[in-house]
């Protein structure tokens, strides 16, 4: 249990450090009620990434890819996450030469129109950042894939997922925290508009982090 919780915590710094997420609840915290509807976000958050997590778990499990000796089609499917990753992230660095230097970033209209949204569609945002993004995508996967690297129990399993799904969710927490302190609306502010000038920047960063963690996985399984 040791080995997979090491083996799953460097997945754990896409979910860490993904932007929009973060973004979407200092938005959520700045608007009316905000308190509220963070907490709403951030407990979607939550269970929507332990259950992704988890389905990934079983279905690996169906497939018969847990303990050390896995088919090597887990260690293709390692590979070909890791190019799928590459291959976004060079996308990533070639929409970035054509943008203007001098052009700022721009927030998604969803950002600017956080503060409007009801319930469901805030269970919705929260829902959609985690499975339509590639960074979060992969982080679990990849916490799915160190799980199933140890021929564990489900409860070990379980616990395993709930311990990745809080680590990952820090960056999410944090604003909540920092709403808490006094003078921490103004922090807020500099955080989201820091955050949004530099997303490119952090999501080209993860995506290449991402795409080697999965390359060197799946070609030392290979390799084996």
């Amino acid at each position: 249990m040791g080995k997979a919780f090491a083996d799953m915590l460097p997945y754990t710094l896409g979910l860490i450090v993904s932007p929009f997420p973060v973004v979407a609840v200092i938005a959520l915290l700045i608007s009316a009620n905000g308190r509220a509807k963070a907490l709403l976000f951030e407990v979607t958050w939550l269970i929507m990434s332990w259950v992704v997590l988890l389905v990934l778990i079983i279905l690996l499990g169906a497939a018969g890819a847990t303990g050390h000796a896995r088919p090597a089609w887990v260690s293709w499917l390692a590979l070909l996450i890791g190019v799928l990753l590459l291959l976004l992230a060079v996308a990533g660095i070639r929409r970035a030469a054509r943008r203007k230097q001098s052009a700022a970033p721009e927030a998604p209209r969803w950002i600017a129109a956080m503060d409007t949204l009801t319930t469901p569609k805030i269970i919705g945002v929260a829902a959609m950042l985690i499975v339509a993004n590639p960074v979060n995508l992969a982080s679990l996967a990849g916490g799915a894939l160190a799980v199933a690297d140890e021929p564990l129990p489900l409860g070990r399993q379980l616990v395993l997922a709930a311990v990745f799904v809080v680590i990952g969710s820090i960056g999410v927490l944090v604003p909540y925290v920092t709403a808490l302190r006094a003078g921490g609306d103004q922090l807020l502010h500099r955080m989201r508009g820091w955050l949004i000038q530099h997303n490119g920047a952090l999501m080209l960063l993860l995506l290449l982090s991402f795409s080697l963690l999965f390359l060197a996985k799946g070609l030392r399984g290979l390799l084996a």
